[in-house]
């Protein structure tokens, strides 16, 4: 294999087997006279097989540069880890990039060596006393939820019968039912998949945060470390389990990077991140406040908003200082900007072309209450500025809607929601982070989010499509109502929210995946 795509282009790929020699490489651009970094390799790496670890120890040493070892990527899979422990990994925001297992299209019915998928109670330090209660629920929670995903297919299928589903093309025709042989087999697919994916999406409200799953990390080794680091800081024997196991995989792809988590500067930081995770310096009494489920903390006034953006528009497109063009901007009338933001907005013609960047400077704070499988979605959204609770059963849970109108189905899940309670509060008095392992999905927290205007609209109308869970198009309307009210001369760029009620929200994209699955299989 040759170490580059080519040899005198002015872009090539640098294919160097060993990924600390790539980065080693191509840090030498900041420092280097050589103008072809391909002959600055057979000039000091080829001949040195340590060479590059050597180079990273010298400037880690010398200069104290971490910003180079973002320059070193790795791809890493982790498998069987709790919801808990997942949602931790993704609290990183910048230099990882996540996929993980879905419940909403994956069903968690199945069982490896007899058990089904949850964390085992010795890896998440389930206390002694507590440990047969624990899997004696998770056990029957999870009986429940297979029972439950049945009979929702079941109750599904004669709330929406395929005779009165509305099938559309990739080009959003109408497809009647009955006039072809093969697309009929398409239709049929795709009904069957978006009517279990409503039923996946009902069934996991009762799976317990102690479900496993797997997520896979495509990062650098930067952000790896501070993986490591949030892991170790986390009082929790699932967590540092994890840290073992990944800080001994990384060592191997980034040999004396990784080591760094574990120097003096590393185990500073470890002891700051658990000092401050516990840290309250002063103790209040707050009281609960019952309200909406998404409430708008904070917000500038409308004239603000519309100016603020215009000028930030203004300032890349034409000459002068800032101040000078939000002076002109202020001068403007309420009516005037609204129209010139409409214009604006108006340039949009789908939802995959991004709003401008001058939405950037506008920023809003929210609380929203949402249930925990809601959460582990709307955590995807890593330019959120997201904190939240330990999970807890305090709050109450959520009913899903086609459980909620079938009285057996209703008692099924309402029963396994009071045993997860009872098992909470058993546990939450010994050791509140593990007594998380017990709540389901369907428990009720508030989180606080604050994001700039531009996310906020990518946000609201992604999660508004008709595929996206309902409880988060649920929260995407609110969210886009709340700033409506309080900005209305934003409302023209919130173009592509989805305010449409369709129960099988899947069923359009099924079609389209099924149809293109079809020809893919005509053209082998």
């Amino acid at each position: 294999m040759d170490y580059f795509s080519n040899k005198d282009r002015d872009v090539f790929v640098i294919n160097l087997p060993k990924m600390i020699d790539r980065g080693a490489l191509m840090s030498r651009y900041s420092r280097a006279g050589e103008l072809d970094l391909r002959k600055l390799w057979e000039k000091e790496f080829s001949k040195d097989e340590n060479k590059g670890e050597r180079f990273y120890e010298l400037i880690f040493l010398e200069y104290g540069d971490e910003s180079i070892s973002e320059l070193v990527t790795a791809q890493v899979g982790i498998q069987n880890v709790s919801n808990i422990i997942s949602k931790i990994i993704e609290e990183g925001r910048i230099g990882l990039s996540y996929l993980e297992k879905s419940s909403r299209y994956v069903s968690y019915n199945e069982k490896i060596n007899g058990k089904y998928l949850y964390a085992d109670p010795e890896r998440i330090g389930m206390p002694l006393n507590l440990t047969s209660d624990y899997i004696q629920y998770c056990d029957e929670t999870f009986d429940d939820y297979v029972r439950m995903k049945d009979e929702l297919i079941i109750k599904l299928k004669e709330l929406y019968p395929i005779e009165n589903a509305e099938f559309k093309n990739p080009d959003g025709k109408k497809i009647e039912l009955g006039k072809d042989n093969e697309t009929d087999k398409i239709l049929l697919k795709s009904y069957e998949n978006s009517i279990r994916s409503r039923a996946l999406d009902e069934a996991r409200f009762l799976l317990p945060s102690s479900t496993l799953t797997n997520v896979g990390i495509s990062g650098n080794a930067r952000a790896f470390a501070h993986l490591l680091e949030r892991l170790k800081s986390t009082d929790s024997e699932e967590a540092l389990w994890l840290y073992n196991e990944l800080y001994n995989e990384l060592r191997q792809v980034f040999p004396k990077l990784i080591d760094s988590v574990e120097s003096t500067h590393g185990i500073s930081n470890i002891r700051y991140l658990e000092k401050i995770k516990k840290f309250i310096p002063r103790k209040f009494e707050f009281e609960k406040e019952e309200g909406e489920n998404v409430r708008l903390l904070n917000y500038l006034d409308d004239d603000k908003v519309s100016s603020s953006i215009l000028a930030s528009y203004y300032f890349e497109r034409v000459d002068g200082h800032f101040p000078s063009i939000k002076r002109k901007m202020d001068e403007l009338s309420s009516e005037e900007r609204r129209d010139i933001l409409s214009s604006i907005s108006e340039l949009r013609t789908n939802r995959r072309q991004k709003p401008d960047r001058s939405l950037e400077h506008v920023n809003y704070t929210f609380e929203i209450m949402l249930n925990f499988g809601a959460f582990r979605e709307l955590q995807r959204h890593r330019l959120l500025s997201i904190q939240r609770k330990l999970l807890t059963t305090e709050y109450g849970y959520d009913v899903p809607p086609t459980i909620a109108m079938d009285e057996n189905l209703n008692r099924i899940y309402r029963s396994g929601m009071e045993r997860a309670r009872k098992l909470f509060r058993n546990l939450v008095s010994i050791n509140p982070f593990k007594a998380q392992y017990v709540v389901p999905f369907g428990y009720r927290y508030p989180v606080i989010i604050t994001a700039n205007l531009r996310e906020i609209i990518y946000l609201v109308e992604l999660r508004s499509t008709p595929q996206a869970h309902f409880d988060l198009r649920r929260m995407s309307w609110e969210i886009s109502d709340k700033i409506i009210k309080v900005n209305p001369s934003v409302e023209s760029f919130f173009k592509f929210v989805n305010r449409n009620k369709e129960e099988l929200g899947r069923l359009t994209a099924e079609v389209r995946k099924e149809t293109k699955r079809s020809f893919l299989t005509k053209e082998k």
